[in-house]
């Protein structure tokens, strides 16, 4: 958003509608580039939707597949184009704003194994385990290579051979209470049952973790360590989750914290 500082159009389209269809200003007259997709589009004139003209131009964008309902679905379920509509379900679906609806949205998805039950008919094609997917938190729609979020109610798609569950999840949903470490009920496959007495329940709040790691230097971002469950006692950069016990450390400045959790703690 802050890209449109400069912007010249301001009057003539909302530059806080351009920047949630996932555009930034290039600086160049009035074009707009979306920072997921690439595609370019300009020439704005007064009354344009810019989700509307994303689809146009870029109809597979991946940003625009998870966190819009596609126009010709605004226009099937109201008859018409609804802006008021488009931006409060864009801001429900990606966490801008919460809804009053109980969390989780899904409860009869809390279970790892039931979200990978889902998966039975998952396309062989689609580069992305269904266990990597069930333990972030997603559970399969039955639509091509849709998954939905068992608590955030956030949808994902399109996937591609690089990506990671925890990570996209992250990325298009960063509010998500789960993504953010709260209790909302998950329940991990295959728990042992002696992991309930390695949980550290004086750390399940995010701001308590991330408060441990304020004296303390790290080569990761605390807040990320901190969203993916983890706190510090001090020893080096070593860091513990909060709910399994887990224990990492020799960490490396590129390494995503949830990918590494997600792969020595996979229950």
């Amino acid at each position: 958003l802050r890209s449109f500082s400069n912007f010249p159009c301001i009057d003539v389209v909302s530059p806080q509608r351009l920047a949630r269809a996932g555009f930034y200003f290039t600086g160049e007259a009035d074009k707009v580039q979306c920072f997921s997709c690439n595609q370019t589009v300009e020439n704005w004139r007064r009354g344009d939707a810019p989700v509307q003209r994303h689809h146009r131009v870029s109809p597979n964008c991946k940003y625009l597949c998870c966190t819009h309902l596609l126009p010709s679905q605004h226009a099937a379920l109201s008859g018409s184009y609804d802006e008021e509509a488009e931006d409060l379900e864009y801001r429900l679906r990606t966490g801008e704003i919460v809804d009053n609806s109980t969390y989780p949205r899904t409860p009869h998805m809390c279970r790892e194994d039931d979200r990978l039950k889902t998966f039975e008919k998952w396309p062989s094609s689609v580069p992305v385990r269904p266990r990597q997917l069930a333990q972030a938190g997603l559970y399969y729609l039955d639509v091509q290579d849709r998954v939905q979020c068992f608590c955030c109610g956030g949808v994902l798609g399109g996937w591609e051979p690089q990506d990671e569950p925890w990570k996209e999840h992250e990325r298009h949903f960063p509010n998500c209470f789960f993504i953010l470490g709260h209790d909302v009920g998950n329940i991990p496959s295959e728990l042992p049952p002696e992991s309930a007495n390695h949980s550290h329940t004086y750390m399940e709040s995010f701001e308590d973790r991330l408060r441990s790691f304020a004296s303390v230097p790290h080569p990761i971002d605390p807040e990320r360590l901190a969203r993916a469950g983890f706190y510090t006692e001090g020893v080096q950069d070593r860091v513990i989750c909060f709910k399994c016990g887990g224990g990492l450390k020799d960490w490396q400045s590129d390494e995503e914290p949830w990918e590494e959790h997600a792969k020595y703690y996979p229950g």
